[in-house]
């Protein structure tokens, strides 16, 4: 899946709890890398994987979060290289959902 953007067009690509709504995310994250100019970035600030299963009702989640292997696979998978992937915030009220931001460079 390509965005409606011309290829190689972008400096950087932010997807921000955008992922857990994609049907498919590699294939979302394989777009980005295509239409970032060499040596742009793609920065995803999403929810890490958990167990609420309310979410899908209550907002429409497709995915309950991601592992950060399944991330790190799909950025090099796409062709992303210098991938960092960190968890960056933790609820501290239920259902404590955890926010990642992972990073790579085209």
């Amino acid at each position: 899946m390509i965005p409606p953007i011309e290829v190689q067009s972008v400096d950087l690509v932010v997807l921000s709890q955008a992922l857990h709504h994609a049907e498919e995310p590699a294939k979302a994250i394989a777009g980005t890398h295509k239409i970032l100019k060499a040596g742009g970035q793609l920065l995803i600030l999403d929810l890490a994987r958990h167990n609420f299963q309310k979410a899908r009702e209550l907002y429409g989640d497709h995915w309950l979060g991601f592992a950060e292997s399944d991330l790190h696979r799909w950025l090099e998978e796409a062709g992303f290289k210098k991938i960092e992937i960190n968890i960056v915030a933790r609820e501290e009220q239920p259902p404590h959902f955890e926010t990642m931001l992972a990073g790579g460079q085209k």
